[in-house]
């Protein structure tokens, strides 16, 4: 086990980073617990064999193999197998556990009145994209996409465990984007029309970087995939976007890097590898380079509240 973290809210206010609307009523995040490289069982004993209650769960598997039970059937758990349980889905991770990892996020959905949301969570993301499609069962996800959802859960664990009165408005926007990655892996490819956007290469070279920032990208990988030569695509992409597309990337690493050095604890260099740095001292570089000032200093301004100096 690496960490496994039970939240309670820590802001008078809701961050409004991620809001769910649902006949006329506004519905917003709460965490629960999240857990990262769970190898054991750990929390209440209650939940140690099949059970229902009205949260999300959004579960990774990351290591080994095992079983799970959902809704009275046993499933294979194997990495990169992505379950989500919705409120009133049985399910049970540990009985068949194995020696499968696994790293979890749960959540449930309520309205400042105390309304929770019980829907199934397809439904939900009807309501977060706006159009109805369907929820892939039972996912197994490719080990890029496994990478980029365990460093999305990563984040939030970093954020709802830093003391910062920002922190859960970032959490909650690390929570989107782990929605939209569901959308784009899981969900978006049964929607109607939606692989039209993917028809233009450039945007599905900006979608890829997105997505996988902190790999390594070269610029023959990103022509290959377009189907264009790297001059052209440097070129139509810096048209469209006002800078190259490995600047783009570059641009990705120093703004998360900027966020965890904020908001986090973490280390320079573990914040140098969750941003996809293996080189400590390269990354430092390349970070005083484009900020004027070392990770550290950056940090210590930020302490001593002269942000304002540097952004």
């Amino acid at each position: 086990m690496r960490r496994y973290l039970q939240t309670r809210q820590r802001t008078e206010s809701t961050p409004q980073a991620l809001v769910i609307f649902r006949e006329n009523e506004v519905y917003f995040p709460t965490f629960v617990h999240a857990a990262i490289d769970q190898d054991r069982p750990i929390g209440d004993i209650r939940t140690f064999h099949e059970h229902t209650h009205d949260l999300y769960h959004i579960v990774l598997y990351t290591q080994s193999s095992g079983f799970y039970l959902k809704r009275g059937a046993k499933y294979p758990a194997e990495p990169g197998t992505l379950v989500i349980v919705s409120p009133g889905e049985s399910h049970d991770f540990v009985s068949l556990r194995h020696s499968s990892v696994y790293s979890e996020i749960t959540f449930s959905l309520g309205t400042r009145a105390g309304k929770v949301l019980t829907i199934p969570f397809e439904r939900v993301l009807n309501s977060y994209t706006g159009v109805t499609g369907q929820l892939h069962s039972e996912p197994h996800l490719p080990r890029t996409t496994t990478q980029e959802l365990l460093i999305i859960m990563i984040q939030i664990m970093d954020y709802l465990q830093s003391p910062s009165a920002m922190s859960d408005f970032y959490a909650h926007s690390a929570l989107a984007s782990l929605f939209d990655v569901i959308v784009a892996h899981c969900y978006s490819e049964t929607i109607p029309g939606a692989a039209l956007a993917q028809d233009n290469p450039i945007l599905q070279v900006k979608q890829y970087i997105d997505e996988h920032y902190a790999e390594v990208i070269t610029a023959e990988d990103l022509a290959l995939m377009s189907h264009c030569s790297k001059g052209h695509l440097s070129r139509t992409f810096k048209k469209s976007f006002r800078v190259s597309p490995l600047a783009y990337q570059q641009d990705l690493r120093f703004a998360a890097a900027q966020k965890l050095l904020r908001f986090t604890s973490l280390r320079c260099y573990e914040i140098a590898q969750r941003v996809g740095y293996s080189n400590i001292y390269y990354f430092y570089r390349q970070f005083k380079r484009k900020m004027g000032v070392t990770p550290r200093h950056y940090r210590q301004s930020l302490r001593q509240g002269t942000d304002g100096m540097l952004e």
